[in-house]
């Protein structure tokens, strides 16, 4: 998932921290910390390590993520542990992972194929039309407009509307859904489920179309029942809420974007313009010791909030998605780089004297 957002400031302040909610669920704060930890060993490249832990997480919490069956999986082959990773791709195909054909006989060509595995697993396919089918309302207009959102703004907002209640309602009736009830089909390759979209789009702080529902108990009831990962809860309820709870700008990696279009339009020409992204950037706080005592004031109350909800600290998760830069084998949590749209190199320039650049070699 890549995220494209237009702003053209990067400002130090304290933000109000109203969200008291929560996981409480002992196993899975367990399983949580251990899963962070492995994550962690990965970006450090101890492989042996992180396999250990990963197989410790498993057996506190039984129906592990997606996400952590790819990277322990991905682990596994790394460090030539094939019988493990076979079951590992065993679990994921059970769950209806899109495997690439070859992916079979390229990593496992002394197994035998799977066609004949059975999977416990019983994916509910009534459950995933009714949410594919509300997909398909959020998505009409927006594909329709081809990126012109507000030629098409009152129907995109009425749909909006329609989709969001009817989610509301399905979940109330049939429980949040995850990977084991609805599969991975139609998932993104970042286990991102489609469904998570309409939620997305309920963000309060849109101003054009006024919220209809606000799904935050929901998600933290997902989130005790090890329904959805702790980084997805975080990242859709600051949406839902119009918060900062959980996550900072200057967190964020960073690409200029140099748009020569309309300004109010930063999208157009996107694929265009990506390939002359100049990329990658991190604010100066990627070294703690540059924070100094205001940076100490935005961080640590966002550190506290992230570990209520079993994230990993803020350091520790912009490490991960400088490591994801250079490795594309695993899924790591929020590893998408922000795009800054700007008109002219100068306005990029003022920005530019906060940030360091990381394919300087000296970072």
């Amino acid at each position: 998932m890549k995220l494209f957002i237009t702003f053209f400031f990067l400002c130090i302040g304290s933000f109000t921290y109203s969200q008291t909610q929560e996981l409480t669920n002992k196993k899975l704060i367990l399983y949580y910390e251990i899963i962070n930890k492995a994550e962690n060993k990965i970006v450090s490249n101890k492989l042996d390590s992180a396999l250990i832990l990963y197989k410790k997480a498993f057996k506190a919490f039984d129906r592990p993520h997606a996400k952590d069956l790819y990277n322990s999986m991905q682990t596994a082959l790394k460090i030539k542990d094939t019988d493990y990773a076979f079951r590992q791709y065993r679990s994921l195909k059970c769950l209806d992972y899109p495997f690439e054909d070859q992916f079979l006989t390229q990593y496992f060509p002394d197994h035998k194929k799977t066609d004949d595995v059975h999977c416990t697993v019983s994916l509910n396919q009534s459950y995933k039309k009714s949410l594919d089918s509300l997909f398909t309302i959020d998505q009409y207009y927006r594909k329709l407009s081809g990126g012109d959102y507000a030629k098409y703004q009152k129907e995109i907002t009425k749909n909006d509307s329609i989709a969001s209640v009817r989610l509301l309602k399905l979940i109330q009736q049939k429980g949040f859904p995850n990977e084991y009830d609805l599969g991975l089909q139609s998932a993104g390759k970042d286990f991102f489920h489609q469904f998570y979209f309409i939620i997305w789009h309920q963000t309060s702080s849109n101003k054009l179309k006024p919220q209809q529902v606000n799904f935050s108990n929901e998600l933290i009831k997902a989130l005790n029942q090890g329904k959805i990962t702790p980084d997805t809860t975080a990242f859709l309820l600051d949406l839902n809420n119009s918060t900062n709870n959980y996550t900072s700008r200057h967190f964020d990696i960073i690409e200029f974007i140099k748009n020569e279009g309309d300004p109010a339009r930063p999208h157009d020409n996107i694929t265009e313009n990506l390939k002359k992204a100049d990329c990658c950037y991190v604010h100066q706080w990627f070294y703690p010791k540059n924070r100094g005592e205001q940076g100490n004031i935005l961080v640590n109350p966002i550190n506290e909030n992230r570990k209520k909800l079993g994230m990993s600290n803020l350091d520790d998760n912009l490490k991960k998605k400088v490591f994801t830069l250079r490795h594309k084998d695993f899924i790591l949590p929020q590893a998408q780089i922000v795009g800054m749209s700007f008109q002219t190199a100068e306005d990029a320039k003022k920005i530019k004297k906060f940030l360091l650049n990381l394919n300087d070699s000296h970072h």
